[in-house]
């Protein structure tokens, strides 16, 4: 007897797990798609000034960055922060001082890396030829341009 060539249609559970994929898949990227629209195309003005430098000098920006990233996590503290949040929190009697001190110290590792790029690229830009900063001036100014844009079709309007 021939074999025939029909296809046995779907069970049931498989159209709903096909149907709880495609849907987690559109919310992924939805989830993606959200944050890099919120973000935009050059976030901070820190950013964009990075953004702005020519390829070589983002290169060596980024090693750089990552450099002082890697410093800073092989400091002691950074553990003892996190630990003394947590510790704060899953106290009895909560300590609002200490949990507020653990997060300024958070916070104040965050500008401490800010103050480190800035310096970098401060450096960077003073080392440019006139007609580099130029350049450099052009190309922020228009990656500025487009933020401010960007921001406006979001409906964000900076102060």
């Amino acid at each position: 007897m021939a074999q025939s060539d029909q296809t046995q249609p779907m069970p049931r559970w498989g159209k709903i797990v096909l149907t709880l994929s495609i849907i987690l898949n559109l919310a992924f990227v939805g989830l993606i798609g959200g944050v890099a629209a919120r973000a935009g195309l050059n976030g901070t003005p820190l950013r964009a000034a990075v953004s702005a430098l020519p390829s070589d000098d983002q290169r060596a920006f980024r090693r750089d960055t990552r450099q002082a990233w890697r410093e800073n996590r092989q400091q002691p503290r950074g553990p003892m922060v996190t630990q003394q949040m947590i510790e704060s929190l899953q106290a009895e009697d909560f300590d609002a001082d200490q949990f507020s001190a653990a997060l300024n110290d958070a916070q104040q590792h965050l500008i401490n890396m800010g103050e480190r790029m800035q310096t970098r690229l401060v450096a960077r830009v003073a080392a440019m030829t006139p007609q580099e900063r130029q350049a450099y001036a052009a190309e922020l100014e228009q990656r500025l341009q487009d933020r401010r844009r960007s921001d406006w079709w979001r409906g964000r309007t900076q102060e």
